[in-house]
């Protein structure tokens, strides 16, 4: 859950802006006494899907250049390895990529939103993981 403060300062905008948008049913949000609170995948949401002024980006046209990918990393061309291998070092890259919420940069640059919603699933996967350990430990 997020503060109207923090949500503003995710979205890149005043925390007015943020209350006029829940005002307006342009993003949900629920009172907690007598504060606002957001859900951080519907602020993420509106940073992916809102439209921006100005002319849009020139879209990257190689895949090196994406965000995520690692060209260093990759075997040369014509060298296969077993899917099961393959599973397992997209699994690494997930969790090393995704220790974090996606940064609203790395969201803003989803290509749909079906990327984006699997940016978030991916997320949502390894908080879930680390909330068992914390629960496991007695922590939380």
């Amino acid at each position: 859950m997020m503060s109207v403060a923090e949500s503003a300062e995710r979205l890149g905008v005043s925390p007015a802006r943020v209350r006029a948008l829940i005002k307006a049913g342009q993003l949900p949000a629920e009172k907690n006494g007598r504060a606002w609170v957001l859900r951080e995948e519907d602020v993420l949401q509106r940073v992916v899907s809102r439209p921006r002024a100005g002319r849009p980006a020139a879209k990257a046209t190689t895949e090196d250049s994406r965000p995520g990918t690692r060209a260093a990393g990759r075997r040369p061309a014509g060298e296969s390895t077993s899917p099961e291998a393959t599973a397992h070092e997209l699994y690494e890259e997930c969790r090393a990529l995704f220790r974090r919420i996606p940064s609203s940069e790395m969201m803003a640059q989803a290509q749909s939103r079906e990327e984006a919603a699997f940016y978030m699933a991916v997320t949502d996967f390894f908080l879930q993981q680390r909330q068992a350990q914390l629960v496991k430990a007695g922590i939380f």
